[in-house]
């Protein structure tokens, strides 16, 4: 019968030829075909099972009425298959003879069968055999199932006997030898199969057992022992191995729960699996279901709440319990049925989780009192305090109107409330608030801390003592913490390494430092590989001044690391090697292969792997060094173009900048430490990671060597090179790479050589070294038309010489070289800086009186001196106040650059530039569409500018002069005054020769080469001219100035 299973079922996936792993090819299946799996997974184990289908199509039924049809003649079948008996597959006769006589009634059955077969097809007609399992005469489907397993032969009898004796006596080869001849010949043989997995077993093969016993209960789907075995196979053999091995368990229960639905400990227990899993939420389902079948079933209940808790699902948690409790109070019977104190103490932890701490104490007040049969007394609700658990009834709780002391017994109050929760009680007060101290030190005194010996509370509450100590340690009351934690030294093994720590944290703080160094050295005797109880110490010892010490501790934490990497390193291999042999693959990692070479083919001993090393090392500093000055040759035809040449000087440059980028003694965690030299015993060609406990150890070193120094003499000199090659050449090779790759247009890798030398801390300490790399970083985003890293590398200047004019006018030009929209020249973050930097301006030039006044903030100075003391101006920067108003123009926001340009004006009257930016703020302003006095403001303008003309004609230098003409011109032409626009425009026209032969080389404009910063403004005039004339009608003119100035 062929198997139906469903489409997302996944495990075993058994198909006509079955591949088992231990055979390494596909099994011969039997001659009664496919195993069956009647049973779909979880989500479909308790529906109805499917109808039994043809077996492979080898048999199909007769129509009732095929064999009378008189339109179809018989075939004529051979007389002696004729005569022969059918004998079906699931059929053997023991007397019947050999084995070959088996076979030859075999073979003759089939022949027969293909003969019928062959006859009902020419019919037209269905036809199976009528003794064919699972089937009745007439053609009714029998009951529902998969079918009875064969019969086996006499030969497979024999290999299974053969093969029992072998295990017996501890043959397991010969065993599995024979057990898998018979699975080759009849795959469907439980026994094979369950013999195989015991011998698998027995080997340690503990996967191969598995899926052998796994194989074995397809076998018997409907046998809910076979399923049982397979479990108790995976969580006694598996779980030690893999965690993988779980899942198989809850397929096993799976099936169990499709045999029988109201199995309720398979139910429980693969819902524990599945929480072990992590499967949360189908978890959470199981769980909901047997408690919806038995709702008084606690257990359940608290599986339930700490799957809610994993998925952080409280508040459910805490419904199902108040569920359960408000059913535990209307059964009406004993206080305390089917809730205990137990319970309570669950329930009331989960509004821990939520930090509902009052919620927690009124519910453990009511549930406590209902629980001790005082659920009468109510009026414990409107008390805000525990005076309701002391011990006495006076003084405090006399005073409660209502209480009657002789009502209940006095066990029912401060006596009766469990340890455990008084405890809880506690917590949640001072949890809760820092006023509740006195409350809940009540509560904490019950463990009576201060008593010593066999009797003493802490023998048998000590986690109650841990938990009252941490919570007072993390409110800040480290006195009264260390009350609780020192009684825990009284029980032994109990004291753990956190407890420690957190001992050491309140000696700390409390100035107890030699009691704290105890803790962190009782951490290490217990622990010798303890890394953070050795960096805590080593801190310890730096704040006290013990240099010597805390070096010592950090060198044995560097030791430790480097040991855990490489046993790290040797773990990845093995999780590697597994995993490409469970793969039947070629592990492909370096160290496998490594020691399979080693093991098939011997190795000269060596003499020295030191001197090895050393020798690597010189010759990879050899290497590069002899490429460093390839590359230095190669510049010359790089230079002038030379293809091969720039290809082989990229590779050079490549190659020695990754080796220098690959020392991590140059590339720390914080960048700010300054590079001090090569760790001793580590060459500069071999730095390993430096994290921050090589931080501590740098700092540690360099302490201890300036006071060596102050005692011995003069400190060790800090390396200036590395390979052999200055720093400086190394940053010119970092820079030029850098401007290559800008040339080339690969903007990120530019920016990424120019990184790699600013976040170098042999670089970053050095304000040469920093400028320059600023300036590479701006001129690659020249050439990228990046605005936003132009006026990120020129901020660098201004910060670094602040109040320096020079400064600012690098960021005014850079930005003023950039071919782009300029956006964030002007954008909000590059004019609050540049405002931040005028306020600094500002307040050191007024008086203390002003600076309370009118400054909410100090200054923010940036510039410091060699002596690192803050650079504080004496004057005013009429640079840094233009540059200010002049990004507010550019904004449009011409009132507010007003401002700045007439405090530049107040300093210096007679700068003409400062005189054209006021013309043109008044003109822009004037062309606004809400300008209340349109006129007014053009007259201020021109007045100003006219100022500027003036001051610029007085100039020797005609170039200044064409300007004055070409900016006068072109603002009347903007105002429409056309008529006025027209001679300062062929002013413009007239000082053209006399630029061009200022901007030359030469004298002689003739034979002269024209320099790269030539000014001449006749064009632009010549095209503002050719416009007015075009639109004045006269084409003449139009035509002799564009044939004149602006054809080429």
């Amino acid at each position: 019968m062929e198997s139906t299973i469903a489409s997302n079922y996944s495990y075993p996936d058994f198909e006509e030829r079955p591949s088992y792993v231990w055979l390494g090819q596909a099994g011969q299946a039997g001659s009664a075909g496919d195993s069956t799996v009647d049973q779909p997974p979880e989500e479909m184990s308790e529906e109805p099972e499917p109808e039994p289908q043809d077996d492979d199509g080898d048999g199909m039924e007769m129509d009732d009425g095929a064999g009378k049809d008189p339109d179809h003649a018989a075939i004529s079948l051979d007389p002696v298959l004729q005569s022969g008996p059918i004998i079906e597959d699931s059929e053997t006769s023991s007397d019947e003879g050999s084995y070959q006589d088996n076979e030859f009634f075999t073979l003759q059955s089939d022949v027969a069968r293909f003969q019928k077969k062959l006859l009902a097809a020419q019919r037209g007609r269905f036809w199976r055999p009528v003794d064919e399992p699972g089937w009745r005469k007439g053609g009714k489907r029998g009951p529902k199932g998969p079918r009875k397993p064969v019969e086996p032969s006499l030969e497979i009898k024999l290999l299974l006997s053969q093969a029992n004796e072998a295990f017996i006596v501890g043959d397991y080869d010969q065993t599995e030898e024979l057990a898998t001849r018979v699975i080759n010949m009849n795959a469907e043989t439980y026994a094979a199969h369950a013999l195989l997995s015991a011998v698998f077993l027995e080997q340690g093969q503990v996967q191969m057992g598995v899926v052998a016993q796994m194989s074995a209960a397809h076998l018997r789907p409907r046998e809910a022992s076979v399923w049982q075995t397979c479990v108790k196979l995976i969580l006694e053999k598996g779980r030690a191995y893999s965690g993988r091995y779980l899942k198989d368990a809850v397929y096993c229960y799976t099936r169990i729960l499709g045999i029988n639905p109201k199995d309720f400990e398979a139910r429980y227990q693969r819902a524990l699996l599945l929480r072990e899993l992590k499967h949360n939420i189908r978890a959470a389902r199981e769980f909901e279901q047997m408690l919806d079948m038995i709702p008084e079933d606690t257990t359940i209940l608290r599986q339930l709440a700490e799957t809610y808790i994993d998925l952080g699902e409280v508040e459910k948690a805490r419904e199902r319990y108040q569920n359960h409790i408000e059913r535990a109070m209307e059964a009406g019977g004993l206080p305390g049925d089917g809730f205990s104190w137990s319970d309570l103490n669950i329930y009331v932890e989960l509004f821990d989780y939520d930090a509902e701490y009052l919620e927690g104490i009124k519910e453990l007040r009511a549930l406590s009192r209902w629980l001790l049969g005082r659920e009468a007394e109510s009026y414990w609700n409107e008390i805000d305090d525990d005076r309701e658990w002391d011990a006495d009834d006076a003084p405090r709780r006399l005073s409660v109107a209502g209480f009657r002391s002789n009502r209940f017994g006095r066990h029912t109050y401060g006596e009766g409330l469990p340890l455990e929760l008084r405890i809880k009680l506690g917590i949640y007060r001072l949890k809760g608030s820092i006023d509740e101290l006195g409350e809940a030190f009540a509560h904490f005194h019950w463990l009576e801390p201060e008593t010593t010996g066999p009797a003493a509370k802490v023998h048998d509450y000590p986690d109650l003592f841990q938990a009252s100590a941490d919570v007072m340690t993390e409110k800040g009351l480290y006195a009264q913490a260390l009350s609780f934690y020192e009684p825990l030294h009284q029980v032994d093994g109990f004291l753990s390494h956190v407890v420690y720590t957190r001992m050491a944290t309140c000696y700390q703080k409390l100035e107890r430092y030699d009691d704290a160094e105890r803790m962190y050295q009782l951490i290490i005797e217990d622990d010798e590989g303890n890394i953070d109880a050795r960096v805590q110490l080593a801190k310890l010892y730096e704040s006290q001044g013990m240099l010597e010490q805390a070096f010592v501790c950090v060198n044995e934490v560097l030791v430790l690391e480097r040991k855990s990497s490489k046993v790290r390193e040797l773990k990845r291999t093995r999780t590697q090697l597994k995993t490409a042999i469970s793969h039947n693959a070629e592990p492909s990692v370096p160290a496998v292969e490594q020691a399979a070479d080693e093991t098939s083919r011997p190795r000269p001993r060596r003499k020295s792997l030191h001197v090895d090393r050393a020798s690597a090392k010189k010759d990879q500093e050899e290497l590069i060094q002899m490429l460093f000055v390839r590359a230095q040759e190669l510049e010359v035809d790089v230079r002038a173009g030379n293809v091969e040449a720039i290809d082989e000087w990229a590779e050079a440059v490549e190659s020695v900048t990754d080796d220098f980028r690959a020392a991590r003694v140059f590339y720390p965690q914080n960048r700010y430490i300054r590079f001090r030299g090569y760790p001793k015993g580590r060459s500069a060609a071999a730095n390993g990671a430096v994290g921050a406990v090589d931080e501590m150890a740098e700092r540690l070193q360099a302490s201890l060597e300036q006071a060596g120094a102050r005692e011995s003499g003069p400190a060790e000199e800090i390396p200036t090179s590395y390979r052999g090659i200055a720093f400086s050449e190394w940053l010119a090779m970092f820079l030029k790479y850098a401007l290559f790759f800008a040339r080339q247009g690969e903007t990120g890798e530019a920016y990424d050589m120019i990184s790699a030398a600013h976040d170098a801390n042999v670089f970053h300490h050095s304000n040469e070294s920093m400028f320059l790399i600023h300036m590479c970083w701006a001129a690659c985003a020249l050439a990228a038309h990046d605005d936003e890293a132009i006026c990120t590398a020129s901020r660098w200047v201004t910060k670094e010489f602040q109040f320096t004019t020079d400064a600012y006018r690098l960021h005014a030009a850079l930005n003023r070289l950039c071919h782009g929209p300029n956006t964030w020249y002007n954008s909000s973050p590059s004019q609050k800086y540049i405002l931040r930097q005028i306020k600094a301006m500002d307040f050191s030039l007024v008086g203390d009186g002003d600076k309370a006044k009118f400054f909410i903030e100090k200054a923010s100075y940036s510039a410091k001196d060699d002596e690192g003391n803050f650079f504080i101006n004496d004057d005013m920067d009429v640079v840094l106040l233009l540059l200010y108003g002049e990004m507010l123009y550019s904004g449009t926001s011409y009132t507010y650059a007003l401002n700045y340009f007439f405090r530049a004006h107040s300093l210096d009257p007679d700068h003409p530039v400062i005189k054209f930016y006021i013309a043109l703020s008044y003109i822009q302003w004037a062309l606004k569409r809400q300008v209340e006095n349109r006129h007014y403001f053009i007259v201020q303008g021109m007045t100003f500018l006219y100022e500027y003309h003036e001051l610029r004609q007085q100039s020797p230098n005609p170039v200044e002069k064409q300007e004055a003409d070409y900016n006068l011109a072109r603002t009347l032409h903007m105002l429409g005054l056309t008529h006025l626009a027209v001679p300062s425009y062929e002013r413009v026209l007239e000082l053209s020769p006399a630029t061009a032969q200022q901007s030359c080389s030469s004298g002689d404009p003739s034979t002269a080469k024209p320099s790269s910063t030539k000014q001449d403004f006749a064009r632009e005039a010549a095209y503002n001219l050719q416009s007015i004339y075009f639109m004045s009608g006269n084409i003449a003119m139009v035509k002799t100035v564009t044939e004149r100035y602006l054809v080429v």
